[in-house]
């Protein structure tokens, strides 16, 4: 196992216990907050000084850790990274720590961005800064947040039809690119080289990393000149310890027994094809094992990911719901133990092209969320035990030259931070509720988007339908449709999957969101309708195309669409997933149903064909007796076609999709398991 595949701390040495003991638990709760306010305020500043839209949206992190490179805490932004911050302090202190010519020393400032180092993808860029007292390294601090532009064959970082590593653009190992304080200009200049088509901000955003690391070194300094080394060792040691204890004092209160859950996507990039995530998770006394035995083969194309990566992207899900009272730090990781097979997509090797882990990962995402959610209702902890959200990755791009005649590459940040929550087993999820990579992040104003992109918006707004039904339904998503303007043209791209093929998964009966396709307009006459002053512009994605009264080329295609050029009015449109639904239709409320359709979250198809309610399309007067009578009568349908498990399994083993699907899976029906 490499430093890169262990999360969990190090061991503690004989003189940390020490100082832990020697702690007063008053003290410790002080000092422990007082530590959460050091990486908040660095947060802020951070998200104050950088331009990039992710950036600004709250997609960040700061974290603190020991000299030995263990998680202590941070703020987020995202787990991911302050998970992530740790193998990367680790290789620099195993190889340049002592390096002759390298080194480690105070006001040193490194920077990374290669995920075979411990990172995400390239476009997550990491600065790095050691804490010293009296020459000791005692401390250190990671600032990182998504960069909208590395270089790569096409813009936006993430490029869909990268096939190796060396498509993908900038990847620096850790690396020093600062020492007593000051940058090296050269360097910078380096990386705006290799990042040209939005240079300015790609040395913006690296300055804005690097003030958030030196607000937390200036915090930290000034407790130790008020409370001395041994005490914030102390501090560090306790709090690893703690959450650890914690954790496996939780686990052990749950059910003991193996659950499991599988999910698929469709695309790998460069092709559709049907590809396989496979979760068995075993709980035994206070232990949790997480195997991913089952899982398809890496992929010819830019979704994969390394062993790191996966298990960082389940801490979204453990650090937010079962372990969220407990610090955030790496002492969960004691209790938890990863199976990933080398060569399948989800731990490939380092040749590969990962500038979209992010979107293979979402499937661990989503598999962690679902498995874990069984054990938890099993171990009578239902407010646990809920639907994922919509963690589809909805994630659009846009490049080119805007209206202020600036080069620029930015994300596209709204539909990424407006997914729908997942439904709950007492409560529907929320509506555009976040995004599950980020769940502090915030969308931003179209007034903002538009000041600073050339494009105009048509719409942006919950749509309905986007939830997955259920007794309680999951949160709706959004619906954007962007048309250019102000300049000749702009590239845009669409970074996504389920198009065909939804990867979210229900719990207990509920349904998944849909899947949505790619949609475009050519040629399109909104400008001239807008300079008009025509009213029938359309509100939403569904007028867009059903009524059709933009003239034009209307193109729709997999949602997941590389990089293209747009001339000045035409039109791209993207979407956010809503969240999964928890639980039976037949048993929703009959009321919120209504009440639903009044909000415009559902249709009237919907209601009528998902949830069998019988209203007045007028008054929206609920008919009860009719709705009981329509349940009752769609319920005896079911029975009538339901099977013993026998027959079921018989029928259902039998099937197969057919072979061009399968040309990335693997070993049918189970990868890996021949």
């Amino acid at each position: 196992m490499t430093f890169t595949e262990n999360l969990k701390p190090e061991p503690f040495e004989e003189h940390e216990l020490d100082y832990m003991e020697a702690l007063d638990v008053v003290d410790y709760e002080i000092a422990s907050e007082r530590l959460n306010m050091i990486v908040e305020e660095a947060k802020n500043v951070f998200v104050r000084s950088g331009v990039s839209s992710m950036l600004r949206s709250g997609d960040v992190s700061v974290g603190l850790y020991t000299a030995k490179g263990d998680l202590v805490t941070a703020a987020c932004g995202s787990y991911l990274y302050a998970v992530c911050g740790q193998p990367q302090i680790k290789y620099i202190n195993h190889k340049w720590k002592n390096h002759p010519n390298v080194g480690v020393n105070p006001g040193d400032i490194f920077y990374a961005n290669d995920a075979v180092y411990g990172g995400v993808h390239n476009p997550d860029q990491f600065a790095f800064m050691p804490i010293f007292n009296d020459g000791q390294l005692v401390a250190w601090v990671a600032a990182a947040c998504h960069q909208p532009e590395t270089g790569a064959i096409e813009p936006g970082g993430m490029p869909v039809n990268a096939r190796t590593r060396y498509d993908e653009g900038m990847k620096l190992s850790p690396m020093k690119i600062g020492e007593n304080f000051v940058l090296r200009d050269d360097l910078l200049e380096m990386m705006a080289n290799m990042v040209s088509r939005t240079p300015h901000m790609q040395m913006t955003d690296v300055r804005a990393r690097v003030m958030a690391c030196d607000r937390v070194r200036l915090r930290v300094e000034e407790m130790l000149k008020e409370k001395g080394k041994s005490f914030l060792l102390g501090i560090f040691t306790k709090t690893l310890r703690t959450t650890a204890e914690a954790t496996r004092r939780r686990v052990s209160g749950w059910l003991d027994g193996t659950f499991r859950s599988v999910v698929f996507t469709d695309h790998i990039g460069v092709d559709e094809g049907l590809v396989r995530a496979s979760c068995t998770l075993t709980k035994k006394g206070d232990q949790l094992k997480l195997d991913y035995t089952g899982t398809s083969p890496e992929t010819p194309g830019p979704y994969n990911a390394f062993k790191h990566t996966m298990i960082a992207h389940n801490a979204m899900y453990l650090y937010g719901f079962p372990f969220n009272d407990l610090p955030l730090s790496a002492g969960i990781w004691e209790a938890i133990d990863f199976v990933v097979p080398p060569g399948t997509c989800l731990n490939a090797n380092p040749e590969a092209a990962v500038s979209n882990s992010v979107l293979v990962c979402s499937l661990s995402m989503c598999l962690i969320h679902l498995t874990m959610s069984k054990l938890l209702f099993a171990s009578g902890l239902p407010d646990q035990a809920t639907a994922p959200f919509g963690n589809n990755g909805d994630a659009y791009v846009m490049s080119g030259k805007n209206q202020w005649g600036i080069p620029f590459t930015d994300m596209l940040a709204y539909p990424l931070n407006s997914e729908g929550g997942g439904a709950r087993h007492n409560a529907d999820g929320v509506d555009s509720w976040g995004f599950p990579w980020g769940p502090w992040g915030r969308g931003p104003d179209v007034e903002e988007e538009e000041d600073e992109k050339p494009h105009i918006h048509l719409f942006q707004k919950i749509l309905k339908d986007t939830c997955g039904h259920g007794k309680y339904r999951g949160g709706a998503g959004i619906t954007v449709a962007w048309a250019v303007k102000n300049t000749s043209q702009a590239v845009y791209q669409s970074i996504i999957k389920s198009s065909r093929l939804q990867a979210l998964q229900p719990l207990f009966g509920g349904y998944t969101p849909p899947t949505h396709p790619g949609i475009q307009v050519r040629d399109a006459d909104v400008l001239q309708k807008m300079s008009a002053g025509d009213e029938d512009l359309p509100s939403d994605v569904y007028e867009l195309i059903l009524q059709k009264k933009i003239a034009g080329n209307y193109e729709i295609s997999p949602n997941l669409r590389a990089a293209q050029i747009f001339k000045e009015g035409e039109i791209f449109v993207g979407c956010s997933h809503g969240g999964v639904g928890y639980g039976d239709v037949l048993e929703r409320d009959p009321a919120l149903v209504i009440q639903d359709l009044q909000h415009q979250i559902i249709s009237a198809w919907a209601a009528k064909k998902v949830y069998h309610v019988v209203y007045d399309p007028i008054t929206f007067v609920l008919d009860e007796a009719e709705t009981r009578i329509k349940r009752e009568a769609v319920r005896k349908v079911r029975i009538k076609k339901g099977l013993d498990y026998e027959s079921f399994n018989k029928e259902w083993t039998a099937q197969k999709p057919s072979e061009p699907l399968l040309k990335y899976y693997g070993h049918w029906p189970k990868p890996n398991e021949e």
